[in-house]
């Protein structure tokens, strides 16, 4: 017996895999000869180098373990596609291509066709990722400014009131760099990004909301500080978008909040173990000549802050999102 190839059963002698293994048909083969994730079933030996480097490249990510999808609890496609276009990325199809293998004996000839379709997240996550590349920061050793940043973690969803006519979503993660640094993510999008399963459309308690709302949200728009306003320097607006990530919807003290992200308004659900990708606007390492936190203050153990927009949050599965309208 040998692989199915869009529903037509070809036998495979010895002779025809040494030949799929010495004819390469590129990356673009994929999806008949496939990565070892379900999508096809010829030996590993019979997809091209590239393709090759590309599952072995997926084999180590934590996420693309054997039985293990992939869902995106945020996808900023537009934000994603201006990349593209910015950089000559193409994200719109795969190309065509067609491949004959000649007569053999006892078998007859044998002909590969792949018809040009759109690419699916994943195939878009990887080319962006391939074109960034190294800028894409995950260790936070070297100065300011990243222009991109990456990790995997624990991701807080919540609804931002008052910004993008209640459209708004933040997202904060948290990560140590290898030096022992604490950084900590606050990623600005719009809700209509955030999959339903991560509680998108969830109904949610109010609360507490700052005052600085309408500077982040200029800043978020205009990529400044607002120079009338209280927090125009870098490191006042890195801790109000802190602030807003991880303290807005708290009633009462805010040590009763304190890794309770549920018990507070506004939120809508956490990822675990998500994998995540952003562009970053403003990243900032806090003087702790000039600030000085209780044990329960926002910006307390705190090194450095980063502000940016997510590209994506993706996760094992949707059981790995914790939705607090369960949990309330």
């Amino acid at each position: 017996m040998g692989p199915v190839v869009d529903g037509l059963l070809i036998a495979v002698s010895p002779c025809v895999k040494l030949m799929f293994q010495v004819i390469e048909f590129g990356a673009e083969m994929r999806h008949v000869l496939g990565c070892p994730d379900g999508r096809g079933s010829v030996p590993a030996l019979a997809r091209s180098p590239v393709e090759a480097r590309s599952c072995r490249s997926k084999e180590s990510f934590p996420m693309a373990e054997l039985g293990v999808v992939r869902r995106y609890a945020y996808w900023a496609d537009r934000r994603i596609r201006a990349i593209g276009v910015d950089n000559g990325i193409s994200l719109d199809r795969r190309i065509s291509w067609k491949a004959k293998l000649g007569n053999i004996p006892g078998i007859g000839g044998a002909e590969f066709a792949q018809d040009a379709r759109a690419l699916d997240r994943t195939e878009i996550a990887e080319r962006i990722e391939r074109a960034i590349g190294a800028r894409a920061v995950q260790d936070f050793v070297t100065p300011p400014k990243v222009d991109y940043a990456k990790g995997v973690g624990r991701v807080e969803f919540a609804q931002l009131s008052g910004f993008y006519g209640r459209g708004g979503v933040v997202m904060h993660t948290s990560t140590r760099s290898s030096s022992g640094a604490r950084v900590d993510v606050c990623l600005f999008g719009s809700l209509q990004n955030l999959a339903d399963y991560a509680g998108a459309s969830d109904n949610h308690p109010g609360g507490w909301t700052s005052s600085a709302a309408g500077a982040i949200e200029l800043y978020l728009e205009n990529r400044e500080a607002v120079s009338n306003s209280r927090w125009y320097d870098p490191e006042s607006l890195a801790l109000e978008a802190l602030k807003i990530a991880t303290e807005q919807g708290v009633t009462g003290p805010r040590h009763e909040h304190q890794g309770k992200p549920s018990t507070r308004g506004f939120t809508l659900g956490q990822a675990k173990e998500s994998e995540w990708l952003a562009e970053i606007y403003e990243d900032v390492v806090l003087d702790k000549d000039r600030w000085t936190f209780s044990h329960d203050e926002t910006g307390h153990g705190v090194d450095r802050i980063l502000i940016g927009a997510p590209l994506w949050i993706r996760t094992p599965s949707p059981q790995a999102v914790t939705r607090f309208r369960d949990l309330r």
